[in-house]
């Protein structure tokens, strides 16, 4: 029988993007793919950064040559920034997840004290460009002689 709903011709192939997206599971599925894939990329973007920032701290460690404590120690954090970064890009974001909440877990006061200085900071950079663009609007009034009223 002829469908009038149905355009003529051969009809939609059934695996394609349009079809997946009609049907509840399929737009799950794609969903998955995209954000699996957006956190894929953050992954390995943070990967390099770390792997960079050792990079950094090596290059930046050959100007101690006078201080031959801070140098090993220099050393020593760049290299355990490089396997923290082959860690990183070697696991998955479950499993480095559950890395998380273990370490957090076995160090309440650790885990506080970093969300403390996290919160500290971001409050006082949210805060500065607060000042900023305060001080854009409002003109300062001063007395001829250089004081405030």
């Amino acid at each position: 029988m002829n469908d009038p709903t149905r355009p003529a011709g051969p009809a939609p192939a059934a695996d394609g993007p349009m079809q997946a997206a009609r049907s509840p599971a399929g737009l799950a599925d794609a969903v998955r793919d995209q954000a699996g894939g957006y956190a894929d990329r953050r992954k390995s973007e943070a990967a390099s950064f770390l792997s960079e920032l050792a990079r950094a701290l090596r290059s930046g460690g050959k100007e101690l040559d006078g201080q031959t404590q801070a140098k090993p120690f220099v050393h020593t954090v760049a290299g355990n920034l490089d396997a923290l970064s082959g860690h990183v890009a070697r696991r998955g974001w479950r499993e480095l997840y559950r890395d998380a909440e273990v370490a957090a877990r076995s160090n309440p006061l650790a885990t506080a004290l970093v969300v403390g200085a996290l919160g500290y900071g971001a409050f006082h950079v949210l805060r500065s460009g607060e000042g900023d663009a305060r001080k854009s609007q409002v003109p300062e009034h001063k007395q001829a002689w250089g004081g405030y009223p």
